[in-house]
C-alpha cells in the first residue's frame, strides 16, 4: 500500500508537459532574465499623426539583469547626439512561455512586462511628468537571432483580462526588429587624482 502511495505521489509531483499546462504565462524555469536578452536594443519606426506625413522615430528598450526595464521613445536619433526621450516607461520584466487558450495556437516565447511608471517630457515647458500606478501586465512575443545581435519583439499586447481571463495573442500584432546597442569602450583611460599627481 505504501509503495502504491509513493508511485502516485511521484506522478502528481512530476511537471506537466507544456501541451498539458493550463493556458497563460509561466516564467522560464531556466532563467526569467536570460543573459542573451539583457542589454540595450534600438528600433527605428515611422509614425503618422492625424493629418501629418509619417515621421521617423526611435525606441530603445533596456533589459537589466535585475528584472528592471526602461522603454524610451525619441523624436531625434539618440545614437547620433544626446537626446531626451519624449516618453519612458519603467517596468519589471521576465521571460517565459505563454500557452494559448486556443489549443491549435500552441505555445509562444514571450516577455511579460509590468509597468510601474510612465515619464513624459514636455519640451515647451522643459519639465517631466511622472505617472505612477499599478498598471496591468503586458506581453511581447520575442525571438533572438542566433548571433545575439537582433531581437524581434511584437507590439505590446494584453493577454490577462481582469477576472483572471486568459485571451489569445492577436494575429494583428506587428513584429519589430531591434538591434543590439553595443557600448564602445572609451578611448580615455580612467585615472585617479593620486596617479595624476605622480605624473606631474
Amino acid at each position: 500500500m505504501q509503495y502504491l502511495f509513493v508511485i502516485l505521489l511521484t506522478a502528481l509531483l512530476r511537471p506537466l508537459p507544456l501541451a498539458a499546462q493550463p493556458p497563460g504565462f509561466s516564467a522560464d524555469p531556466r532563467t526569467v532574465h536570460p543573459p542573451g536578452i539583457t542589454g540595450r536594443w534600438i528600433n527605428e519606426f515611422y509614425f503618422a499623426r492625424t493629418g501629418q506625413a509619417p515621421r521617423l522615430f526611435w525606441q530603445i528598450v533596456e533589459f537589466a539583469p535585475d528584472g528592471r526595464t526602461e522603454h524610451s521613445y525619441f523624436s531625434l536619433d539618440p545614437t547620433s547626439a544626446p537626446s531626451t526621450p519624449y516618453t519612458s516607461i519603467v517596468s519589471t520584466w521576465q521571460a517565459g512561455l505563454f500557452v494559448d487558450p486556443q489549443a491549435n495556437k500552441g505555445i509562444l516565447s514571450v516577455i511579460r512586462l509590468k509597468p510601474s511608471e510612465q515619464i513624459n517630457y514636455d519640451a515647451t515647458r522643459n519639465q517631466f511628468q511622472h505617472i505612477r500606478g499599478n498598471f496591468g501586465a503586458q506581453f511581447r512575443r520575442y525571438t533572438l537571432s542566433s548571433d545575439g545581435t537582433q531581437l524581434t519583439l511584437s507590439e505590446l499586447v494584453v493577454l490577462e483580462v481582469p477576472g483572471n481571463i486568459i485571451i489569445s495573442f492577436p494575429a494583428t500584432a506587428r513584429d519589430m526588429i531591434f538591434r543590439r546597442v553595443v557600448e564602445l569602450p572609451s578611448a580615455v583611460s580612467p585615472i585617479s587624482w593620486a596617479q595624476l599627481k605622480q605624473q606631474y
